[in-house]
């Protein structure tokens, strides 16, 4: 993560710890582009940052307005209350020891201009200011590469979540075609919308592999497994990321998902906000092992902890399954 953090990631709260748990759910994403697309497209045309941009960044930092820190303090976007701030400051959890100081605002508005204010103002994102505020391409993948959020799918991500649910569209811009340059033929007026050579435009009907990746994801959200709370990574995030938006250290957050490192939970996978069960409380009493099953995936799919998952069935944790085998879930 970054110093003067804009946390992220990676993808997909305290998202609501302190109160009923939601998910970052299409509707929700949907209402948060509604709520909040107005005020994107005033930071463009005050600073030259792309409104998807902005929007799709909104919806990592933020789980699509959800998150603790956001409801708490109007932050949408992680900054750190560090850099001589003098204002007010909410505290919660990030990647460090100890929880981290960030900045409260008046508004979501006072957000979105000290988000914009801290890309302009900041010399190692000078280079993207010269990039069209249509390209959306190019300036997802100069934020990775210029260090924005430790997530290594920042950009795919930014692009497929503007892919997905049209961001391109609000400033009057065309889905791109992956590696082209953007080149407007003729410019936007007040009447008009800017018009774009074909070869940079790609078909609506067409999905980008970032834009199947996050569709994919978003609509396998959960918010419960076994009666205990869960969420899904988003792409664009890590566990810091969750932690940061549910408020919860790291380092619980590791054990509730038995495993000692973040390198193990991936892309799409299933992260749990509290302690998993001793058993399956369902309606179902066994599994029929699949192909490509393992233990601790079923006790990740079940919201059952792994030792007591594999002494129920007499195996060890480290148990190779043999496909059509029945394993006890109570």
């Amino acid at each position: 993560m970054k110093q003067l953090l804009l946390t992220l990631s990676t993808l997909l709260y305290s998202l609501f710890i302190s109160e009923a748990l939601h998910a970052q759910s299409q509707s929700d994403i949907l209402s948060y582009i509604d709520t909040y697309k107005q005020i994107a497209l005033d930071q463009e045309h005050q600073y030259g940052i792309p409104a998807s941009i902005t929007l799709a960044q909104g919806i990592l930092e933020s789980g699509a307005g959800k998150s603790g820190l956001t409801r708490n303090s109007n932050n949408h976007f992680g900054i750190k209350a560090l850099g001589g701030w003098t204002g007010q400051v909410y505290h919660a959890w990030d990647d460090e020891p100890q929880k981290s100081r960030f900045r409260v605002y008046a508004s979501a508005a006072e957000s979105f201009r000290d988000h914009s204010l801290f890309l302009k103002n900041n010399g190692r994102y000078r280079s993207l200011f010269s990039k069209s505020v249509y390209d959306y391409r190019g300036w997802a993948i100069g934020l990775q590469k210029a260090g924005y959020a430790t997530a290594t799918n920042y950009a795919s991500a930014l692009i497929g979540f503007i892919d997905t649910y049209r961001l391109y569209a609000v400033n009057g811009g065309v889905k791109l075609r992956a590696g082209k340059t953007v080149v407007v033929t003729r410019q936007a007026t007040p009447t008009q919308q800017a018009v774009f050579d074909a070869s940079c435009q790609a078909n609506e009907e067409e999905q980008s592999e970032e834009e199947e990746t996050v569709a994919a994801v978003v609509k396998r959200y959960v918010v419960d497994i076994n009666d205990v709370r869960c969420t899904i990574l988003y792409p664009g995030m890590t566990l810091s990321s969750i932690s940061m938006k549910y408020d919860i250290p790291k380092q619980k957050l590791l054990e509730f998902n038995e495993t000692a490192s973040e390198n193990d939970i991936h892309e799409g996978d299933i992260v749990f906000l509290d302690k998993k069960k001793t058993k399956f409380t369902g309606a179902r009493d066994y599994h029929v092992v699949k192909a490509g099953d393992t233990l601790y995936g079923l006790s990740q799919e079940y919201g059952i902890r792994l030792n007591n998952l594999a002494k129920m069935n007499h195996l060890d944790m480290f148990s190779q399954l043999r496909e059509g085998e029945k394993l006890r879930l109570k």
